[in-house]
């Protein structure tokens, strides 16, 4: 604004007081006139008497404020979805489409389908793969029960083969001490024979013939019992012929007690003698046939053991052999669920809810996973990407709060928060940012949008009119208005900008005012004046004039009057 110097030596506006100058300049001009014609008339000159509010400077002011005030730091660019909100949908393998179901501009759902491939392949090799299955199946469970069976067994041969190993070396000692003891029966015989009967040798002989006669009922018994088993299957044949030569020679002692006890009681002869001798004979040569008997049983037994033994590798090769079976059906499930899982592929379904804003591909064309059939972008996560100096975005962060604003929506702010700052690009020393927008249907991808992003928030701020800041001899100051109407230049500090405020930090309180208008004609203990208080005495001063016109009709007296008032009441 245009400043100049009016008589009277007061700075004023032109454009704020041409009307002052207009309705006072008459009065002037006529105190011009007297003061001429008085010094012409060789009158004294009346001492001239400087008026304060003449001298003082018209300024607007305005007050101090504590308030809250925001640094914001501004941000151009352009909407664009957010990071991971568009998505491009392609198949996982090469096929033919064979529909596609949504076109673009279409809003689909998370896991809407959007598009079928042809798995006619895809599904013959599903049925192949369960045939496959149920083949190795069938073949695991047959492995299963052949080596469940042959375990089976197996343990039955080792049990009855150690069974018969003990029934052996029984049978072995027993033979053996039968033949022992018809050894030693004959033996004493004989030389009782030799010495002569006693009564009891008497008595022995017959003590002789009742034990030969319970043992040969022990073995008869004992052949039966083999026999049958023998004819069930389960003793073997050798087992039998045992017990039948144990009854033979149960018999045989039976029938050489009876006789000695008849040589005993009828007395010796040569004869007898000499038969005793061979039944002596005899008795050795049966305990020589009982041991070796027992021996060769003993041995099959042994052998029949190891056989039976020995067989448990066959069983660990056939539980081997299940167990691999067992693998295959587990490797055919797996190329199962591969295939159906294949065959699930060709229901293509959309990952996320939104519109679709491409349609690369049709049916019948070949699906590739590097080119997507659609591409579906959630516009409700939408973001501003833009880029600004490096130095205006030193202090963003991501979480910051920021209000956007669009030029298609005039008036109305949008929230959102800082999502991700960039790096700086080293050749343009621009930083990139990207700001999401929150809950803003209205908006759409490829808007130009602006964000002021909240830096920091100050909430007892004492805050100026920015208009009130100069700089006198490089140093940020203000003049204040004082109270004794003096203006006075303070150096401030100065902190947050916003709009047509800023905060100061050190050099003004709270209900100071400062000088907004004028501020630049001024120095240091300048006299000043509201300029908006002239303009109401001139507005005071109007009234009465336009009263007394109307009542009297007399306008110029009373302009002249009107005219003198204000000038002598300052």
């Amino acid at each position: 604004m245009k400043l100049k110097t009016i008589p009277g030596g007061r700075v004023r506006s032109c454009t704020r007081h041409s009307r002052y100058l207009s309705v006072k300049m008459p009065f002037y001009l006529l105190s011009l006139a007297l003061a001429l014609f008085l010094s012409g008339c060789g009158g004294a000159k009346p001492e001239e008497k400087k008026d304060p509010v003449l001298n003082a400077v018209a300024v607007e002011t305005g007050v101090a404020t504590t308030q809250s005030i925001e640094q914001l730091v501004q941000a151009q660019g352009t909407l664009a979805p957010g990071q991971g909100a568009t998505v491009k949908i392609s198949p996982v393998a090469i096929g033919r489409i064979a529909s596609v179901r949504v076109k673009e501009g279409d809003h689909v759902s998370a896991g809407q389908i959007v598009a079928i491939l042809d798995s006619r392949t895809g599904q013959a090799m599903s049925k192949s793969a369960s045939a496959a299955l149920n083949a190795s199946q069938a073949q695991a469970r047959q492995s299963a029960t052949s080596a469940k069976a042959l375990d089976t067994d197996s343990g039955n041969a080792i049990y009855l083969a150690e069974l018969a190993l003990k029934t052996a070396k029984s049978e072995s000692a027993m033979a053996e001490g039968q033949a022992k003891t018809s050894l030693l029966a004959a033996e004493t015989d004989l030389k009782k024979m030799q010495a002569g009967a006693r009564p009891q040798e008497i008595v022995l002989a017959e003590q002789a013939t009742i034990q030969a006669k319970a043992t040969l009922d022990r073995v008869e018994t004992e052949e039966e019992r083999v026999r049958f088993l023998y004819d069930k299957g389960i003793d073997a044949k050798r087992v039998l012929d045992d017990a039948i030569t144990a009854v033979k020679v149960a018999k045989s002692g039976l029938e050489s007690a009876r006789q000695q006890e008849s040589l005993v009681k009828s007395g010796a002869r040569a004869e007898d003698v000499r038969a005793s001798e061979i039944k002596v004979q005899q008795a050795k040569e049966l305990l020589t046939q009982a041991q070796s008997n027992g021996s060769t049983k003993i041995g099959q037994a042994q052998a029949a053991l190891k056989g039976a033994r020995d067989g448990r590798l066959n069983v660990e090769a056939k539980r081997q052999e299940a167990q691999a079976a067992s693998a295959l059906v587990r490797q055919k499930e797996a190329d199962l669920s591969t295939s159906q899982i294949a065959n699930s592929y060709a229901e293509i379904r959309s990952p996320v809810s939104g519109v679709v804003t491409k349609r690369n591909q049709n049916p019948g064309d070949i699906a590739d996973p590097a080119v997507g059939i659609i591409e579906i972008s959630n516009l409700a996560s939408l973001n501003l990407t833009a880029s600004l100096p490096a130095d205006e975005g030193a202090n963003l962060k991501a979480g910051m709060e920021a209000k956007i604003s669009c030029q298609e929506f005039p008036g109305k702010e949008f929230s959102g928060r800082v999502v991700s700052v960039g790096q700086v690009d080293p050749l343009t020393n621009l930083l990139s940012i990207r700001v999401g927008v929150s809950s803003a249907p209205q908006l759409r991808s490829g808007l130009f949008a602006t964000a002021e992003i909240v830096i920091r928030r100050i909430g007892d701020a004492t805050v100026v009119p920015k208009k009130a800041i100069i700089t006198k001899e490089g140093k940020t100051s203000l003049f204040v208005a004082g109270s004794d109407g003096i203006a006075k230049l303070r150096e401030v500090e100065v902190g947050v900008e916003k709009d047509d405020k800023v905060q100061i930090v050190k050099g003004v309180s709270a209900g100071e005012k400062v000088i907004t208008l004028g501020q630049f004609e001024l120095a240091e203990g300048a006299k000043i004046k509201e300029a908006g208080a002239e303009e109401k005495a001139d507005k005071g001063a109007d009234k009465p004039e336009d009263k007394k016109e109307d009542k009297k009709g007399e306008p110029a007296k009373e302009a002249d009057k009107g005219g003198a008032k204000p000038e002598g009441g300052k």
